[in-house]
């Protein structure tokens, strides 16, 4: 069993969280806006997400994506698919584009015994590390 062993069967809070790091700036991660909340298997869905320097220096920010497949109650509560570097000056804002493919969306079919994309409902967490704290999330539905 995985559970507690990695970020992605974490429940309790890790000292360092993955993805977690020093800067010597702040960022702000804001609302993403997506492509679609409903999209057929096997369509991509892109995230586009404000980032905004909010200290006093230059640096650079990781946006990471993570997956739960909502209906999947043993698998990882979340699996990261997706991240986007960028680099900002002080008070500078982007929108960052993170474009998930179809194969983002794979997860553990027990019934087939394979990996695969299933329908249903997955939320995509974004931010700036794996801690629940640093996530903001949005509801995606995959139809078939």
């Amino acid at each position: 069993s995985m559970v507690g062993r990695t970020y992605r069967y974490m429940t309790q809070e890790p000292l360092f969280a993955f993805g977690y790091g020093l800067s010597y700036t702040n960022f702000n991660v804001g609302e993403a806006k997506v492509s679609s909340n409903a999209v057929k298997v096997g369509d991509e869905v892109t995230l586009t997400i404000p980032v905004s320097n909010t200290g006093k220096r230059k640096g650079t920010e990781i946006v990471q994506v993570y997956i739960k497949n909502n209906a999947d109650k043993e698998g990882p509560v979340r699996s990261l698919k997706a991240f986007q570097r960028v680099e900002l000056t002080p008070g500078a804002t982007a929108n960052v584009k993170v474009v998930l493919p179809a194969s983002a969306f794979e997860c553990w079919d027990a019934a087939s015994n394979t990996m695969r994309v299933q329908a249903g409902d997955y939320t995509v967490f974004y931010g700036q590390s794996s801690r629940s704290q640093d996530l903001k999330s949005v509801t995606v539905k995959l139809n078939d």
